[in-house]
């Protein structure tokens, strides 16, 4: 009996603690917000993450706030949060006045964790985006994730103009560990003329064939 009382008090201070801290979420103190948002992704029970991720998606809240909880949620390894994160990636109406939004959500989805899910194809989808900061990003989450399925997407982007895209393509490539994608390596490691991309370049290469 005395047991059962005591994990009967646990659960209500547990679901007062939740309740507590999801309004703290809505407070008007950003340094409160934060700290919510914090303990909130510690408990990462499904109760904490929905909550979470209804904050997310309210339009009149600081996308400051927002960012750090995506960043947060994006360290629970979970498919269903992965998927929610997918959805708040490709919401155009969430990330339209706040570019930051899509970036560092895709930073988030940057895990391992998120091999073989729906976060590879978002994560593909975005090499094709015109901002840099994002498909930069984009490919550095792909290299982090090491899924296969990504390394023809990374070989293609060795061709693009842009320095840092090139630049993370090699390290993402370098990452995945992959051996279809020396070749490619090879032939910007002998052409590159600047310094920076060559070398890393060679050390990919030098890398890959060390797995």
């Amino acid at each position: 009996m005395c047991i059962l009382i005591l994990l009967s008090f646990a659960a209500n201070v547990f679901a007062g603690d939740l309740e507590d801290l999801t309004k703290k979420l809505y407070a008007y103190d950003i340094n409160i917000q934060v700290s919510a948002v914090e303990e909130l992704a510690k408990r990462g029970d499904e109760k904490a993450v929905e909550a979470l991720l209804k904050f997310v998606f309210v339009k009149t809240e600081d996308w400051r706030v927002k960012i750090r909880a995506i960043r947060l949620l994006g360290d629970i390894p979970d498919t269903d949060v992965s998927d929610k994160l997918v959805t708040i990636f490709n919401d155009p109406f969430l990330n339209y006045e706040c570019p930051a939004m899509k970036w560092n959500t895709a930073v988030a989805l940057g895990h391992r964790h998120n091999k073989g899910t729906r976060a590879v194809d978002a994560l593909i989808d975005a090499l094709g985006y015109n901002n840099l900061l994002i498909r930069e990003a984009a490919i550095q989450s792909l290299g982090k994730i090491g899924d296969p399925l990504s390394v023809p997407y990374l070989i293609a982007a060795l061709n693009d103009d842009r320095f840092a895209v090139k630049y993370n393509a090699v390290k993402a490539l370098e990452n995945i560990g992959s051996k279809e994608a020396v070749p490619f390596l090879q032939k910007i490691a002998d052409a590159e003329k600047d310094p920076l991309l060559k070398e890393e370049t060679q050390k990919a290469i030098i890398n890959i064939g060390l797995n």
